[in-house]
């Protein structure tokens, strides 16, 4: 795109140039993230690009979409150029002190959805907030205690829980690993760092460059955080309470169960859009 051509770069023109180009460069979902690209330069909603496609972009609006489109190509996430991320049909403010929200972990919500009115949630590693937020939201819970050990992201999740006009969440900063919890919960949800200290070092650049490494991996074998609730579930669940927590996929299904069965809990797993298993509900056994 030569922004002194002389073309008049419309929106409609934007976007079909922009996706080519993100397609030429193999970036997936290339003409959405091209709209959201858009939107924030232009401060709208996506069906608005469409109303107005002919609107024409100049001077400094034009130089602000290249500046994000070059970004972009060199791999930094659109949801770090634009300082939010879509989660539950919401856009959430992230930074790079927090875990950039993944669609597998709405299946979460979706679970909570299922069963009956929850009376208190815990969260271990809230990062944005986004799932504690969206449980209150959705009128799932009102009553939640969300911890991190990063000062910063509580930051975010606090910037977020007040962005969505949310007060029934305690933001706390705890460390989980070598820190006690002395209530119990009806449920427990998180979605740890379960990357291996071996597997990091294949991620792909736009995850390792941008995403906070402690909310990704344990620096051993990925399954840290899974032992420590195992070790603490039972003292930390009233009855009938479960935990809800997000793990690596199929590839590490095996261990995790292996982890709770040992320890007298029962576990269901739940796929992910792509058919992978991607939660798992732990019970305690009767």
């Amino acid at each position: 795109m030569n922004e002194n051509s002389g073309k008049t770069w419309r929106v409609i023109d934007l976007i079909n140039w922009g996706a080519d180009y993100f397609n030429s460069k193999s970036i997936t979902n290339a003409r959405r993230e091209v709209e959201w690209l858009l939107c924030h330069v232009l401060n709208c909603e996506r069906i608005d690009l469409y109303l107005e496609f002919e609107q024409p972009l100049f001077g400094k609006e034009l130089s602000t979409f290249r500046a994000m489109v070059l970004r972009r190509v060199k791999g930094e996430p659109f949801q770090h150029i634009i300082g939010k991320a879509p989660f539950y049909g919401r856009d959430f403010i992230i930074s790079p002190d927090v875990l950039i929200p993944r669609p597998e972990t709405e299946i979460i919500i979706d679970i909570l959805k299922e069963d009956i009115e929850k009376t208190s949630v815990l969260e271990i590693g809230t990062g944005s907030g986004c799932l504690a937020i969206t449980i209150e939201l959705e009128g799932i819970c009102h009553q939640q205690i969300a911890t991190d050990i990063s000062k910063q992201a509580l930051t975010v999740a606090k910037s977020n829980a007040e962005k969505f006009k949310v007060n029934g969440i305690s933001f706390r900063c705890h460390d989980f690993l070598n820190m006690p919890i002395t209530s119990r919960f009806d449920v427990i949800i998180s979605n740890p760092p379960y990357i291996s200290d071996h597997e990091r070092h294949t991620l792909e650049r736009t995850v390792i460059d941008y995403d906070p490494e402690i909310a990704l991996t344990d620096y051993k074998d990925g399954f840290t955080f899974y032992r420590r609730f195992a070790d603490q579930g039972h003292d930390l669940l009233n009855q009938d309470g479960y935990m809800l927590l997000e793990f690596g996929g199929d590839n590490q299904a095996d261990n995790i169960e292996a982890i709770f069965t040992a320890r007298n809990y029962q576990v269901k797993f739940y796929p992910d859009l792509q058919n992978n298993l991607r939660v798992v509900k732990v019970t305690t056994s009767k």
